[in-house]
């Protein structure tokens, strides 16, 4: 009888091994895992400006952020996607051009990094409340920039749309905003099991639980942003699995009173947060500090991305023309 329940246990373990391994390869591929302290430690090592750690206290939670460059200067925000942390973003934290026109902060979402991981928050609206003290670090005199990727989005847009004044301008970076193509795949079914969920990494687990809830939440909160007004940049690879391109259809009927422009990246997917740096970094400049429209002119064909400008006073499109 030992023998048997020895190898009863054996199976179940395997099995349960074999279904995790998917998961987790899925929500690996759905972000970038995070660094440590260490690792941080090490990245800022030789260069001279380094971020500062901090945290506050809201709806009983402990929200972690990371700060660097003068706050007298306009802030960009950035929000990650799921799973993430604050980490994702740490590249643009050693950007010596963004860094001498911008103060940069990351925030580790509720139930993410040292955000209580494990913990998750599905509401948007909750999401969005919870962060929104950090538009309080702005001093400039300026509205913020705020940039979302992925799950990161749609919390961009309730910011925006609940701190209009706060806001000048949103980035969206392939964000997931579409309920009705909140793309679910086979393997977040078994990753909803409850024996399955135990044995998941806590940012996964944060992750799973998101997306299990994501397109509900999003119906709760989506008819809202019609109030956002302030200068919007939607980005997305045409080639994007995860978050289908076709999202950006809901922007243009959503975002009404929003100055929105769209950049399509030709065979890029959905990590261009990463793969187009340079680009966005470029953006953020271009758009928010100088002149948008403008940035659509000149810089869109020279890249070979295609662009259109929404809402002011005309359409452009720059072909991917080779």
């Amino acid at each position: 009888m030992k023998k048997i329940f020895r190898r009863k246990r054996t199976w179940i373990i395997i099995i349960l091994v074999v279904l995790l391994i998917p998961v987790v390869f899925f929500y690996v591929m759905m972000g970038q895992m995070d660094m440590n302290e260490k690792q941080v430690a090490d990245y800022f090592k030789d260069i001279k400006m380094k971020p500062e750690f901090k945290t506050y206290q809201v709806n009983g939670r402990e929200v972690f952020y990371a700060t660097i460059g003068a706050d007298t200067l306009p802030m960009v925000l950035f929000i990650h996607g799921a799973p993430g942390s604050w980490t994702n973003y740490i590249k643009y934290f050693s950007d010596s051009t963004l860094l001498s026109k911008a103060h940069l902060v990351a925030v580790d979402r509720p139930g993410y990094g040292n955000s209580g991981v494990g913990k998750a928050v599905t509401s948007i609206d909750e999401q969005a409340q919870m962060i929104a003290p950090l538009l309080k670090l702005n001093k400039s005199g300026q509205g913020a920039v705020l940039l979302g990727h992925s799950f990161g989005g749609p919390i961009v847009l309730q910011i925006s749309a609940d701190y209009p004044s706060d806001v000048k301008g949103a980035v969206l970076l392939a964000p997931a905003i579409d309920p009705d193509n909140e793309k679910m795949f086979w393997v977040n079914k078994p990753a909803d099991w409850k024996i399955v969920k135990a044995l998941m990494p806590k940012p996964m687990l944060t992750a799973q639980v998101e997306k299990m809830s994501h397109a509900d939440e999003l119906r709760k909160v989506d008819t809202s942003w019609s109030r956002v007004s302030a200068h919007t940049v939607y980005m997305y690879g045409d080639k994007d699995r995860l978050v289908p391109p076709v999202n950006v259809e809901f922007a243009k009927k959503r975002l009404t009173n929003a100055k929105l422009e769209v950049i399509e990246f030709p065979n890029e997917d959905h990590f261009i947060p990463w793969t187009q740096q340079d680009t966005i970094t470029k953006v953020i400049l271009s758009d928010f500090f100088h002149s948008a429209f403008e940035f659509l002119l000149t810089t869109c064909c020279k890249l070979m991305i295609k662009c259109e400008a929404i809402n002011i006073g005309s359409i452009h499109k720059c072909g991917d023309a080779a």
